[in-house]
């Protein structure tokens, strides 16, 4: 019976070991904190690439750079803005959450008084009708078109 209760408290040791030394042995993914902050650098790498973009294009527009130099420069940032479009949606296929735009629709959702199906990332939105001027769609509580500022009457619903 001695012995028993050693093997079975070595193979309790054993797993309990394995349980805490696995996170120090780097293998896996890393855990959602890992993808989280190369998620957040390939975002401001992507940041980085669209500014190189827009400054390459006011340079040319300018004059700076002939034609040759720019488009093999802007063809260089595309190609590399898309390598890195790519492996953020690849990380966020993997599961990291987009947390951004599920708080963006809440926030708009609560402006606009519509918290009916606050579960869903997208908030149904509850139309009054179309703008007078240009015929797009008015809600609840506008005081201006959205689309041409026009300046709407206040209807009772």
């Amino acid at each position: 019976m001695e012995i028993g209760a050693i093997l079975f408290s070595l193979a309790m040791l054993l797993i309990v070991a394995s349980y805490v030394f696995k996170p120090l042995s780097g293998s896996g993914r890393g855990g959602y904190r890992d993808t989280s902050r190369e998620l957040s650098a390939l975002q401001a790498e992507r940041d980085r690439v669209l500014d190189s973009i827009q400054e390459i294009d006011l340079d040319h527009s300018m004059g700076k750079v002939d034609e040759e130099d720019y488009k093999r420069q802007r063809g260089t940032f595309v190609l590399e803005g898309a390598k890195i479009l790519r492996s953020i949606d690849e990380l966020r296929r993997d599961g990291v959450p987009d947390d951004s735009a599920m708080e963006l629709e809440a926030a708009v959702a609560e402006l606009r008084g519509n918290r009916s199906n606050s579960n869903s990332p997208v908030a149904r939105l509850d139309t009054q009708g179309a703008c007078p001027a240009c015929g797009k769609a008015i809600f609840h509580g506008d005081a201006f078109c959205s689309n041409c500022g026009e300046a709407l009457e206040e209807q009772v619903a």
